[in-house]
């Protein structure tokens, strides 16, 4: 108590934000009714100030208070997370992190709702780090790119974001992560202070520390493998971690076959027991057919992954890792099929990716006749979700400052000068259960 007294009394007489960084939000549990704060701590202990009524930063005014509910130390940065809990459904919340000598700025935040409601959201991966050695700053790299992707969160207003992974260049380097999550508040955050909880996945540029990464700076489990289930039993996402067959995490981590076959025996069981779900969706980084020849295929993944994608009828597959952009047709598995694969669209899974938040594209230049939608740009997914259909559209990211911004409400619109990609015979929305 003595802590948040000096909390408070600090509120009410300063002006200065919180000794606070690296603010993000997280779901890694009911997106409904808990959300997870987290931050790098600088100086004294924070707690987050939080109330559905908007208090602006006068800390003593908000109802709730939480500290921290687990703190760590990885690469030197000290990680604090508050996890809140018996939210509201489908509420705004506003919320601070304060310590004893300021007051952060005045955030705030959606829960979902618990039962069926249209939403969106945003699914992309793949950024890179900050180039530390100079050049000439006129022109743009992939670390500028991907701040433009960042920026397009802002003017979008998802309810979340699906990252499949690859956060940045040398995740051994804590300068790497202070730059991305950084970046990340200072961006996605919507001018009146909307913040937008990630879904995160291991990416190969994790490795080898990936498991410990995920879970000291973004709270995940232990495993790296989890779901998340949105509007009641409407859409259950299964985040998956394809890294667990990965050469380079094998040499650093034992018994790394008996994680994967641990992960396999998960998803079944997790699928079996997702058959009141309307919609099932996967995320997870290493595409299982690159559409580029600069990657190699995923083969553990097509052979555990890809015959359970079948017979449980999971609807929707985001991928990155390969730089560039495509959706497939509806797909099955099958020995007949172009590189294993024939389309199917009343059973089959839908596979959208590859990556290229803002590292750099790669060329389209591995392509089956299952293949609807490709290209090589920088871009990620923006999903209109409906009751009994999804329309995916494919953002290129690069035109940011032209952009405008849409406002509370209209989430469902388009901003002024956005670009969407238009796929031949299909035209800028993708839809779900497939129709052409």
């Amino acid at each position: 108590m003595k802590l948040i007294r000096s909390i408070l009394l600090a509120s009410c007489v300063t002006t200065a934000f919180a000794e606070t960084d690296m603010h993000r939000l997280i779901w890694n549990d009911d997106p409904a009714t808990t959300m997870t704060v987290a931050w790098r701590q600088l100086s004294d202990e924070a707690v987050v100030y939080y109330d559905v009524v908007d208090y602006g930063r006068e800390a003593m005014s908000y109802g709730n208070i939480q500290s921290t509910t687990r703190k760590n130390s990885h690469l030197g940065i000290s990680t604090h997370f508050a996890h809140l809990t018996k939210l509201k459904p489908d509420t705004a919340y506003y919320f601070l992190i304060a310590d004893g000598d300021s007051v952060s700025r005045r955030y705030y935040f959606k829960t979902a709702s618990d039962k069926y409601a249209d939403f969106t959201f945003i699914a992309g991966g793949d950024t890179k780090s900050r180039n530390k050695n100079g050049g000439n700053p006129a022109k743009k790299t992939a670390y500028d790119y991907g701040r433009m992707s960042n920026r397009m969160v802002a003017k979008l207003r998802p309810l979340f974001v699906l990252f499949v992974g690859d956060f940045t260049s040398n995740s051994d380097k804590a300068e790497r992560w202070v730059d991305w999550f950084n970046d990340w508040n200072e961006d996605t955050c919507s001018t009146d202070g909307r913040m937008y909880p990630l879904i995160p996945v291991h990416g190969n540029h994790e490795n080898p520390n990936g498991l410990e990464d995920l879970k000291s700076l973004f709270g995940t489990p232990e495993s790296v493998y989890y779901t998340i289930d949105l509007c009641g039993d409407f859409m259950r996402v299964f985040v998956l971690n394809s890294e667990l067959s990965s050469g380079q995490m094998s040499k650093k981590i034992e018994n790394m076959g008996e994680k994967w076959d641990a992960q396999k025996a998960w998803l079944e069981e997790t699928l079996e027991g997702s058959k009141l779900f309307q919609y099932r969706v996967a995320m997870y980084h290493r595409p299982m057919r690159p559409h580029t020849k600069r990657k190699n295929p995923s083969k553990r993944a097509y052979e555990d992954w890809a015959p359970l994608f079948e017979k449980y009828h999971l609807n929707l597959s985001f991928d990155g890792d390969a730089h560039m952009h495509k959706i497939t047709y509806p797909l099955v598995p099958a020995i007949d099929g172009e590189d294993g694969f024939r389309r199917d669209d009343k059973r089959g899974t839908m596979y959208i990716g590859e990556g290229s938040w803002g590292a750099s594209p790669r060329p389209a230049d591995a392509l089956r006749d299952w293949t609807m939608s490709h290209g090589s740009f920088n871009q990620f997914k923006f999903i209109h979700v409906q009751k009994k259909k999804f329309y995916i559209h494919t953002v290129i990211t690069d035109n940011e400052a032209e952009v405008g911004s849409l406002h509370e409400g209209e989430e469902f619109g388009f901003p002024k000068g956005i670009k969407l990609f238009d796929t031949p015979g299909m035209g800028t929305a993708i839809r779900y259960p497939f129709k052409k």
